[in-house]
């Protein structure tokens, strides 16, 4: 029970990004990370921008007004290397429209702690987190729709007790409106509403834990210069309910030249108790074909976590397989 409580304090120290380095940070803090690359690059937006592969984690409701029928995409996120190497997050997502009404979004998650020493064996342990979800959307009337998710989460810390894996089981909701923008035929706003994260607690035997939950509200302009040249702009508002309430803030905008090319920056903003969330971003997107590669990089605080922390995806179009 030692080495549990132990091993906990560790995962703490390690998972209080998400929520700041608060007493009662929850234990499963990676259901915060998201491995939408698109969206970190533009200030960690994604309420209520346009919908890709990573939209079950950002707005399920939103996959339905997609301009493809399917798209499967990869992500990885080597997470906080300043603090320690080995923290690694996988992610896999993608959407399926089975017509204009309705579709069905999934997703996987895979974190990899680093290697853990415990003190008291003198031996070694590496926590694994993961999460599977699957979505449903549907548009009501033109141009609103809304969404649903269920997600499954699984901790494994089975390293310092046989007994120490945790389950837990969450939801989120989401609703979707755009329309287009006045005197334009194909640019658009948007608005977006999701409550993420909603469930049960983990519980190793020692105490439950309350998994991190919020709720966004986010706006999005979309203007179409011409069939290959676009930008976009992104903003979102978040209460983050559970474990610690606080507000956090994101504005987040990309550029698409050529419709080849995609050029992203923005800045998400916390509050004084959560200055880990403070943080620009940069990023980029190349496509080529029915394959779109995408990278994101954060430029946080002076000494922060969060230093020298990137992501990379890949997103594959399946319209030419699907349709």
């Amino acid at each position: 029970m030692n080495k549990l409580r132990y091993s906990l304090m560790v995962l703490f120290s390690v998972g209080a990004f998400a929520v700041s380095a608060q007493s009662n940070a929850g234990a499963v803090q990676f259901p915060d990370l998201t491995p939408d690359v698109r969206g970190v690059g533009m200030g960690n937006t994604g309420v209520a921008s346009s919908a890709n592969a990573f939209s079950v984690w950002r707005n399920a409701a939103k996959s339905v007004f997609s301009e493809k029928k399917a798209e499967i995409g990869y992500s990885f996120t080597p997470w906080m290397r300043e603090l320690t190497k080995g923290n690694d997050l996988h992610g896999v997502g993608g959407y399926y429209n089975i017509d204009d009404k309705q579709g069905v979004t999934a997703g996987f998650r895979y974190f990899k702690h680093a290697e853990i020493d415990l003190l008291e064996s003198n031996g070694t342990f590496t926590p694994k987190d993961w999460s599977v979800e699957v979505g449903y959307a549907r548009k009501l009337v033109e141009g609103l729709s809304v969404g649903a998710t269920a997600r499954f989460v699984r901790s494994d810390l089975s390293g310092v007790d046989k007994d120490a894996v945790a389950n837990a089981a969450t939801f989120d909701l989401g609703v979707y409106y755009r329309h287009t923008l006045a005197g334009s035929e194909k640019s658009l706003w948007a608005v977006g509403l999701q409550a993420a994260n909603f469930g049960t607690k983990i519980d190793y035997g020692y105490g439950k834990y309350d998994q991190p939950a919020k709720v966004s509200i986010g706006g999005m302009i979309d203007h179409v210069f011409t069939d290959k040249h676009r930008l976009q702009g992104t903003l979102d508002a978040g209460l983050r309910v559970l474990p610690n309430t606080c507000w956090e803030w994101a504005i987040g905008a990309e550029y698409t030249a050529c419709g080849k090319v995609f050029v992203r920056g923005g800045y998400h903003w916390g509050e004084e108790n959560n200055r880990m969330q403070r943080y620009g971003t940069v990023g980029c997107g190349v496509n080529l074909c029915h394959v779109r590669a995408d990278f994101a990089y954060l430029l946080p605080e002076t000494n922060s976590f969060l230093k020298n922390t990137w992501q990379v995806a890949v997103v594959i179009d399946l319209d030419w397989l699907v349709r």
